[in-house]
């Protein structure tokens, strides 16, 4: 295996200094919505958690899209003030984003942030005097607090049904692991017993 060589220009590294060159890197610093597992499996429903995400355009093929990590506001502290003093990040709380329910329609969705409301769970509890102001906000919050119930109710049972798969799948693998001594040691009692002739 052969090495590659470096044929990049090694004057521009400062190993004293290895973020050099980052505030030439296009950054967007953005909130967005990370899929909380284990909540959801114990609610029973999708549950989202704002989270500040980082989009890092290495080029024009590769960009980075994660979390943001404590370094990346040391790396890019000016894009990061910047994004801040927008105030972009929508203050919404845990729970399934409107986004995510099937029953809202896209200019539903972007109703409700308008007032701030950016989960089901908010929707289902939202005060009938701001509500007043949305056509059709009894019968959205009706429905927005059945689903929140039922998946309350289901939850329960959702896991049971995910330690049920748990424990098939142990017992798939010990019955595989039980069929293969099982054939080992047919395989050593065979070549046990004389030939006779």
């Amino acid at each position: 295996m052969a090495l590659a060589t470096f044929e990049g220009n090694l004057d521009h590294f400062d190993p004293r200094n290895p973020n050099a060159g980052d505030d030439r890197t296009p950054v967007q610093f953005y909130m967005g919505a990370w899929h909380d597992q284990s909540a959801s499996e114990s609610e029973g429903r999708p549950i989202f958690k704002d989270m500040e995400y980082i989009r890092i355009m290495t080029s024009k093929d590769a960009i980075i899209d994660r979390p943001m990590r404590p370094q990346d506001v040391e790396r890019w502290p000016r894009a990061y003030a910047a994004w801040k003093a927008t105030g972009v990040s929508e203050p919404g709380s845990q729970g399934t984003p409107l986004e995510a329910w099937p029953l809202m329609t896209r200019a539903q969705v972007e109703e409700y942030k308008y007032f701030k409301v950016y989960t089901v769970e908010q929707l289902a509890e939202l005060s009938d005097g701001l509500g007043q102001q949305i056509m059709g906000f009894q019968k959205i919050k009706a429905m927005a607090k059945a689903y929140v119930e039922v998946a309350k109710g289901q939850a329960p049972l959702l896991q049971m049904q995910s330690e049920l798969e748990s424990s098939n799948s142990e017992i798939a693998a010990l019955k595989d692991q039980i069929n293969k001594l099982t054939e080992s040691f047919n395989k050593s009692q065979a070549a046990k017993v004389p030939v006779k002739g």
